[in-house]
Protein backbone atom coordinates (compact mmCIF):
# COMPACT_ATOMS: atom_id res chain seq x y z
CA UNK A 1 0.00 0.00 0.00
CA UNK A 2 1.45 2.80 -1.20
CA UNK A 3 1.48 6.41 1.39
CA UNK A 4 4.34 9.45 0.78
CA UNK A 5 4.10 12.88 2.50
CA UNK A 6 2.99 15.76 1.29
CA UNK A 7 2.24 18.68 3.15
CA UNK A 8 3.11 17.19 6.37
CA UNK A 9 0.44 14.49 5.54
CA UNK A 10 0.70 10.74 5.39
CA UNK A 11 -1.27 10.57 2.02
CA UNK A 12 -3.05 7.20 0.59
CA UNK A 13 -2.56 6.75 -3.28
CA UNK A 14 -2.72 4.23 -6.15
CA UNK A 15 -1.66 4.07 -9.69
CA UNK A 16 -2.83 1.40 -11.89
CA UNK A 17 -2.34 0.70 -15.68
CA UNK A 18 0.26 1.66 -18.58
CA UNK A 19 -0.35 5.20 -20.59
CA UNK A 20 -0.58 8.73 -20.23
CA UNK A 21 -1.15 9.92 -16.98
CA UNK A 22 -4.51 10.22 -15.63
CA UNK A 23 -5.60 12.13 -12.17
CA UNK A 24 -8.72 11.30 -10.65
CA UNK A 25 -10.33 13.34 -8.00
CA UNK A 26 -12.80 12.26 -5.87
CA UNK A 27 -16.04 12.77 -4.22
CA UNK A 28 -17.43 13.49 -0.62
CA UNK A 29 -16.22 10.92 1.72
CA UNK A 30 -14.63 8.85 -0.78
CA UNK A 31 -12.95 6.49 0.47
CA UNK A 32 -10.49 3.70 -2.04
CA UNK A 33 -11.05 1.21 0.53
CA UNK A 34 -14.64 1.42 -0.59
CA UNK A 35 -15.16 -1.10 -3.73
CA UNK A 36 -15.93 0.56 -7.40
CA UNK A 37 -17.05 -1.35 -10.31
CA UNK A 38 -13.97 -2.05 -12.73
CA UNK A 39 -14.16 0.99 -16.13
CA UNK A 40 -12.40 -0.77 -18.84
CA UNK A 41 -12.57 2.32 -21.05
CA UNK A 42 -9.81 3.68 -18.67
CA UNK A 43 -7.52 1.04 -19.79
CA UNK A 44 -4.46 3.21 -21.54
CA UNK A 45 -4.11 5.32 -18.76
CA UNK A 46 -1.91 5.27 -16.22
CA UNK A 47 -4.56 5.97 -13.52
CA UNK A 48 -3.31 8.15 -9.89
CA UNK A 49 -6.47 8.20 -7.53
CA UNK A 50 -5.44 9.08 -3.48
CA UNK A 51 -7.45 9.42 -0.58
CA UNK A 52 -7.76 13.13 0.58
CA UNK A 53 -6.92 14.44 3.63
CA UNK A 54 -9.33 13.53 6.39
CA UNK A 55 -10.32 10.60 4.72
CA UNK A 56 -9.78 6.87 3.81
CA UNK A 57 -6.62 5.98 4.85
CA UNK A 58 -4.60 9.08 4.65
CA UNK A 59 -3.73 11.21 7.86
CA UNK A 60 -6.18 13.66 9.33
CA UNK A 61 -4.82 16.60 10.71
CA UNK A 62 -6.26 18.85 13.29
CA UNK A 63 -7.61 22.26 12.33
CA UNK A 64 -10.25 23.84 9.54
CA UNK A 65 -9.10 22.93 5.99
CA UNK A 66 -9.67 24.85 3.08
CA UNK A 67 -9.77 24.59 -0.48
CA UNK A 68 -6.53 25.29 -1.63
CA UNK A 69 -5.37 22.82 1.16
CA UNK A 70 -6.67 19.95 -0.73
CA UNK A 71 -5.82 21.81 -4.01
CA UNK A 72 -2.07 21.52 -2.78
CA UNK A 73 -2.45 18.18 -1.89
CA UNK A 74 -2.81 17.32 -5.40
CA UNK A 75 0.06 19.59 -6.15
CA UNK A 76 2.50 17.93 -3.64
CA UNK A 77 1.54 14.52 -4.89
CA UNK A 78 1.55 15.17 -8.79
CA UNK A 79 5.27 16.22 -7.86
CA UNK A 80 6.42 13.74 -5.43
CA UNK A 81 5.75 11.22 -8.63
CA UNK A 82 7.09 13.18 -10.67
CA UNK A 83 4.16 13.77 -12.67
CA UNK A 84 4.94 17.13 -14.42
CA UNK A 85 1.48 17.56 -16.06
CA UNK A 86 -1.72 15.34 -15.98
CA UNK A 87 -5.14 15.19 -17.51
CA UNK A 88 -7.60 15.24 -14.59
CA UNK A 89 -11.04 14.56 -14.23
CA UNK A 90 -12.63 15.88 -10.86
CA UNK A 91 -15.81 14.30 -9.89
CA UNK A 92 -18.35 15.94 -7.37
CA UNK A 93 -16.16 17.54 -4.57
CA UNK A 94 -13.20 16.25 -6.56
CA UNK A 95 -14.65 18.80 -9.49
CA UNK A 96 -14.06 21.96 -6.93
CA UNK A 97 -11.33 20.45 -5.50
CA UNK A 98 -10.03 20.26 -9.44
CA UNK A 99 -11.02 24.07 -10.08
CA UNK A 100 -8.56 25.12 -7.18
CA UNK A 101 -5.81 22.92 -8.56
CA UNK A 102 -5.96 24.41 -11.98
CA UNK A 103 -6.36 28.10 -11.30
CA UNK A 104 -3.12 27.39 -8.40
CA UNK A 105 -0.97 25.23 -10.53
CA UNK A 106 -1.78 25.78 -14.26
CA UNK A 107 1.42 24.69 -15.35
CA UNK A 108 0.44 21.24 -13.95
CA UNK A 109 -3.27 20.28 -15.81
CA UNK A 110 -3.01 19.51 -19.47
CA UNK A 111 -6.78 18.98 -20.36
CA UNK A 112 -9.59 18.84 -17.09
CA UNK A 113 -12.57 17.57 -17.18
CA UNK A 114 -15.09 18.83 -14.49
CA UNK A 115 -18.05 16.69 -13.69
CA UNK A 116 -21.07 16.70 -11.88
CA UNK A 117 -19.60 19.90 -10.00
CA UNK A 118 -20.19 23.48 -9.34
CA UNK A 119 -18.26 26.88 -9.36
CA UNK A 120 -19.75 27.59 -5.92
CA UNK A 121 -20.45 31.68 -4.27
CA UNK A 122 -23.15 32.81 -3.99
CA UNK A 123 -25.44 31.65 -6.60
CA UNK A 124 -23.87 28.42 -8.31
CA UNK A 125 -23.00 25.98 -5.01
CA UNK A 126 -23.56 23.05 -5.18
CA UNK A 127 -26.20 21.28 -2.45
CA UNK A 128 -25.24 21.90 1.13
CA UNK A 129 -24.52 18.49 2.69
CA UNK A 130 -23.79 19.85 6.27
CA UNK A 131 -27.84 19.49 5.99
CA UNK A 132 -27.95 16.19 5.13
CA UNK A 133 -26.03 15.25 7.93
CA UNK A 134 -27.26 17.45 10.43
CA UNK A 135 -31.29 16.03 9.85
CA UNK A 136 -32.77 13.85 12.02
CA UNK A 137 -35.06 13.15 9.35
CA UNK A 138 -34.15 9.64 7.19
CA UNK A 139 -30.94 10.62 5.49
CA UNK A 140 -30.79 7.58 3.26
CA UNK A 141 -33.88 8.63 1.31
CA UNK A 142 -33.09 12.52 1.47
CA UNK A 143 -29.78 11.65 -0.03
CA UNK A 144 -31.38 9.57 -2.80
CA UNK A 145 -33.46 12.14 -3.44
CA UNK A 146 -30.40 14.23 -4.23
CA UNK A 147 -28.89 11.90 -5.90
CA UNK A 148 -31.50 11.47 -9.00
CA UNK A 149 -34.51 14.16 -8.83
CA UNK A 150 -36.71 10.86 -10.42
CA UNK A 151 -35.79 8.73 -7.48
CA UNK A 152 -39.58 8.75 -6.29
CA UNK A 153 -41.61 8.84 -9.30
CA UNK A 154 -42.76 5.19 -9.20
CA UNK A 155 -42.82 4.92 -13.12
CA UNK A 156 -38.64 5.01 -13.70
CA UNK A 157 -36.79 2.17 -13.34
CA UNK A 158 -33.55 3.54 -11.54
CA UNK A 159 -31.63 0.09 -11.21
CA UNK A 160 -28.46 2.10 -10.34
CA UNK A 161 -29.65 3.89 -7.76
CA UNK A 162 -31.53 1.29 -6.17
CA UNK A 163 -28.30 -0.49 -6.12
CA UNK A 164 -26.75 2.40 -4.25
CA UNK A 165 -29.86 2.41 -1.83
CA UNK A 166 -28.73 -0.98 -0.79
CA UNK A 167 -25.28 -0.81 -0.37
CA UNK A 168 -26.26 2.13 1.63
CA UNK A 169 -27.99 -0.15 4.10
CA UNK A 170 -24.98 -2.59 4.22
CA UNK A 171 -22.02 -0.43 3.90
CA UNK A 172 -21.31 1.90 7.03
CA UNK A 173 -18.43 3.56 5.67
CA UNK A 174 -20.54 5.17 2.38
CA UNK A 175 -21.73 8.64 3.05
CA UNK A 176 -23.90 10.04 4.93
CA UNK A 177 -23.01 7.36 7.21
CA UNK A 178 -19.03 7.61 9.51
CA UNK A 179 -19.28 10.98 10.27
CA UNK A 180 -15.43 11.58 10.89
CA UNK A 181 -13.59 14.39 11.88
CA UNK A 182 -12.27 14.95 8.63
CA UNK A 183 -15.20 14.49 6.40
CA UNK A 184 -16.84 17.31 9.02
CA UNK A 185 -13.92 19.29 7.77
CA UNK A 186 -14.41 18.31 4.24
CA UNK A 187 -18.22 19.44 4.34
CA UNK A 188 -16.99 22.97 6.41
CA UNK A 189 -14.05 23.23 3.46
CA UNK A 190 -16.88 22.50 0.84
CA UNK A 191 -19.52 24.73 1.56
CA UNK A 192 -16.49 27.73 1.12
CA UNK A 193 -15.67 26.71 -2.42
CA UNK A 194 -16.02 29.58 -4.81
CA UNK A 195 -14.17 29.88 -8.31
CA UNK A 196 -16.60 31.69 -10.00
CA UNK A 197 -13.75 34.67 -11.00
CA UNK A 198 -11.01 32.57 -10.87
CA UNK A 199 -12.43 30.20 -13.56
CA UNK A 200 -12.68 33.20 -16.32
CA UNK A 201 -9.47 33.41 -16.86
CA UNK A 202 -8.19 29.46 -17.42
CA UNK A 203 -7.14 28.37 -21.11
CA UNK A 204 -7.38 25.04 -20.74
CA UNK A 205 -9.60 22.90 -22.84
CA UNK A 206 -12.16 21.58 -20.42
CA UNK A 207 -15.54 19.36 -20.73
CA UNK A 208 -18.00 19.79 -18.30
CA UNK A 209 -20.24 17.02 -17.70
CA UNK A 210 -22.88 16.02 -15.68
CA UNK A 211 -26.30 14.39 -15.12
CA UNK A 212 -29.95 15.57 -16.18
CA UNK A 213 -31.62 15.00 -12.92
CA UNK A 214 -28.86 15.98 -10.30
CA UNK A 215 -30.13 17.71 -7.87
CA UNK A 216 -26.79 18.27 -5.48
CA UNK A 217 -24.88 20.05 -8.87
CA UNK A 218 -28.00 21.43 -10.89
CA UNK A 219 -28.26 22.12 -14.57
CA UNK A 220 -27.87 25.94 -13.65
CA UNK A 221 -23.98 25.11 -12.31
CA UNK A 222 -22.62 22.81 -15.35
CA UNK A 223 -24.07 25.65 -17.59
CA UNK A 224 -22.01 28.76 -15.43
CA UNK A 225 -19.60 26.79 -15.82
CA UNK A 226 -19.30 26.55 -19.14
CA UNK A 227 -19.75 30.01 -19.39
CA UNK A 228 -17.18 30.79 -17.29
CA UNK A 229 -14.21 28.73 -19.54
CA UNK A 230 -13.91 30.02 -22.43
CA UNK A 231 -12.18 27.08 -24.09
CA UNK A 232 -14.84 24.20 -23.09
CA UNK A 233 -17.07 22.34 -24.16
CA UNK A 234 -20.44 20.65 -21.81
CA UNK A 235 -22.53 17.28 -22.14
CA UNK A 236 -25.60 16.34 -20.17
CA UNK A 237 -26.42 12.88 -19.95
CA UNK A 238 -29.22 10.73 -18.70
CA UNK A 239 -28.61 10.00 -14.89
CA UNK A 240 -28.33 12.30 -11.93
CA UNK A 241 -25.24 13.11 -9.63
CA UNK A 242 -24.14 9.07 -10.65
CA UNK A 243 -24.55 10.10 -14.55
CA UNK A 244 -21.23 8.30 -14.73
CA UNK A 245 -22.78 4.81 -14.24
CA UNK A 246 -26.15 5.42 -14.60
CA UNK A 247 -25.16 6.48 -18.70
CA UNK A 248 -23.19 4.17 -20.71
CA UNK A 249 -22.17 7.13 -22.97
CA UNK A 250 -20.47 8.85 -20.48
CA UNK A 251 -17.36 7.65 -19.80
CA UNK A 252 -16.50 7.15 -23.74
CA UNK A 253 -17.58 10.31 -24.38
CA UNK A 254 -14.60 11.84 -21.38
CA UNK A 255 -12.09 9.24 -23.09
CA UNK A 256 -12.34 10.56 -26.66
CA UNK A 257 -12.10 14.05 -25.20
CA UNK A 258 -9.17 12.85 -23.37
CA UNK A 259 -7.42 11.36 -26.20
CA UNK A 260 -8.60 13.73 -29.27
CA UNK A 261 -5.40 15.36 -30.30
CA UNK A 262 -6.12 19.14 -29.27
CA UNK A 263 -3.82 19.81 -27.01
CA UNK A 264 -4.34 22.87 -24.31
CA UNK A 265 -1.30 24.23 -23.39
CA UNK A 266 1.76 24.84 -25.91
CA UNK A 267 4.30 26.23 -23.39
Amino acid sequence: MPFITVNGIQLYYEIKGDGPPLLIISGTGADLRNPRPENPTLNGFRVLRYDQRGLGQTASPKGAYTMADYADDAAALLESLEIDRVNVIGISFGGMVAQHLVTRFPHKVNKLVLACTSPGGNNFSSFDLRKIVSSSKNQIESWLQLLDSRYKIPEENLPILNMVKDALHTNTRLFPHLITDGLTRQLEARSGHDCVNSLRGIPHQTLIVGGRYDDIAPLKNLLEIHRLIKNSQLQIFEGGHLFLMQDKQAWPAIISFLVSESDTLKA
